[in-house]
């Protein structure tokens, strides 16, 4: 090997060195960022909880600031509520930890990240803005705009129920399986080493359960599931391609009308219902027609007279009910 080919190595070797170590300190500046920021803080609180932040523990009251890497932990007959600077809130149950992993703003966006990692107990989450991801040892929860509770069992089995919207589940442990999409109203559970158990339809007695965990008694509603049927006749004088797309769109138009009319009809506060809301608030009725385009098509149908049904569901959780009792506070 010639000399000149001996300092090429050795100078490529020095340049890869200093390029590893460069990523490095940006890596740990923006973790050390990411902690020093405030994520938010703390909305209510039941009982007694701690915080533990760079080795010290914090006894959590109300309006305690959360910061980027800190750990909550309840105990007996204890609840603690955190609001986000994205808006999501997180309702930890009794004799629970959890630890905010990650919670920054991606540069020159207002879209936020956060990944909390539930070590043990019950979590309620209703998502903001945010991409959102819960991790427990056997399994990985990312949703956006969504509520769920996740609870872990022994530790090693993953409990969790979609109360609105839809949530992408995952085994924690990478080649385990597939992901699966659940939908507001199931249910699954994750255990070490296996994929997620197929959906079910969540027992009301089991919701009821987590809620009174992680939720104040006036703060228990629904979840309210909705379904409605749309039907169209696909036009003529166009491809078989383009009939089946106008035909499902048409029908796709009236169960998502449907949905709405039913919705409206959906008791919030009291003896109030979303209609009556809708009525007497403009931002609130753009907000829930918005809320209702988010439905998902359960099932499409080409029906022997040729004519397509859809069928679509929407679940109206917590988070929804949220939207209400902003406008009355």
């Amino acid at each position: 090997m010639s000399l000149t080919t001996i300092h090429f190595i050795a100078g490529l070797r020095k340049h890869i060195a200093l390029c590893t170590i460069l990523i490095t300190i940006l890596l740990n500046c923006h973790e050390a960022d990411s902690a020093a920021k405030e994520a938010g803080n703390v909305k209510d609180i039941k009982g007694t909880a701690n915080i533990l932040r760079e080795k010290k523990s914090i006894n959590a009251r109300k309006g305690e600031p959360v910061f980027g890497a800190d750990t909550v932990k309840t105990f007996n007959d204890s609840r603690v509520k955190i609001l986000f600077i994205d808006d999501s809130l997180l309702m930890i149950g009794e004799n629970s930890i959890v630890s905010l992993l990650e919670h920054f703003r991606e540069t020159g966006k207002k879209q936020c990240s956060s990944v909390f990692n539930l070590v043990d107990g019950v979590l309620n989450v209703i998502v903001g803005k945010s991409s959102f991801e819960v991790r427990t040892p056997t399994a990985v929860a990312a949703a956006r705009g969504t509520s769920y509770v996740v609870w872990l069992e022994d530790g090693q089995k993953t409990g969790m129920v979609v109360t609105e919207g839809r949530v992408e589940v995952k085994n924690a442990q990478e080649g385990i399986g597939e992901k699966v999409i659940i939908s507001a109203g199931k249910m699954i559970y994750v255990e070490e080493g296996k994929s997620p158990t197929p959906s079910i339809v969540a027992p009301p007695e089991v919701i009821e359960v987590f809620y009174k965990k992680t939720l104040a008694p006036q703060e228990i509603w629904g979840p309210v599931v909705l379904t409605a049927k749309g039907s169209s006749v696909p036009p003529i004088g166009v491809s078989h391609a383009q009939a089946r797309l106008m035909g499902l769109r048409a029908a796709k138009v009236e169960a998502l009308r449907n949905l709405l009319e039913q919705a409206q009809g959906v008791t919030i506060i009291g003896s109030s219902t979303v209609g009556d809301y809708m009525l007497k608030n403009d931002l609130l009725k753009s907000r829930v027609e918005g809320f209702i385009k988010g439905a998902w098509v359960s099932e499409e149908r080409l029906l022997a007279d040729g004519s397509y049904e859809v069928e679509m569901e929407i679940g109206l959780g917590i988070g929804f009910r949220r939207m209400f009792l902003d406008q009355e506070n």
